[in-house]
């Protein structure tokens, strides 16, 4: 699925795709501006999800501002019926107060947390994205990764060189399980929520 950063251009791709203005990025659209383009992008059947959006403490853009974004996009999820792909930094009490408001499917985009904070979010219902993080073996996401339910995996590549098939693997190694089997759990989740 391709990543359609809103603040770039607004070129529809011709592919799967999820669409939203990333909280780096928060100050580049107002909010009208935002909800006008999201409604565009929804009426596409390519649109599978919103995001990535959310919430990071590490960047200059206002909190203030980055939750009202983040809020825009929780509300059209919720309309349309769509997941949202999430980034997080730092902000993990503000993500769950805000997502708590909504009954939407909540992706997190390249997930490395804790054992505590993977209970703490599988307790509010979230889904994970596994990157690159899981190629290094001192990253908390090999052990986070073995208590995560396999319908809430995902995998991805984001701006790594690191090959798909490699993170499969990798996360084939960690649960015990072929490639051939990962990949088709994959597939099987990802289905699941492009219908959800």
């Amino acid at each position: 699925m391709y990543n359609k950063l809103l603040h770039e251009s607004l070129a529809v791709p011709d592919v799967l795709f999820s669409a939203g203005l990333h909280p780096w990025y928060a100050d580049q659209l107002s909010t009208l501006e935002l909800i006008n383009i999201l409604d565009q992008f929804a009426e596409n059947p390519n649109m599978v999800a919103l995001g990535e959006t959310g919430l990071d403490k590490s960047c200059k853009i206002p909190m203030k501002l980055q939750l009202e974004i983040f809020d825009v996009h929780l509300s059209k999820a919720s309309l349309s019926g769509k997941p949202v792909i999430l980034h997080c930094v730092k902000a993990w009490d503000e993500l769950i107060d805000i997502c708590n408001k909504y009954s939407v499917i909540k992706v997190l985009h390249g997930f490395n947390g804790s054992i505590k904070l993977t209970e703490r979010l599988l307790e509010r219902g979230f889904h994970f994205s596994i990157g690159k993080a899981i190629m290094y073996p001192d990253s908390k996401i090999q052990s986070s990764v073995k208590i995560i339910p396999t319908s809430k995996l995902y995998c991805e590549t984001d701006t790594s060189d690191i090959p798909i098939q490699v993170i499969y693997r990798k996360l084939g190694e960690i649960l015990q399980q072929t490639e051939s089997d990962v990949k088709f759990m994959l597939a099987e989740n990802f289905n699941r929520l492009k219908i959800s």
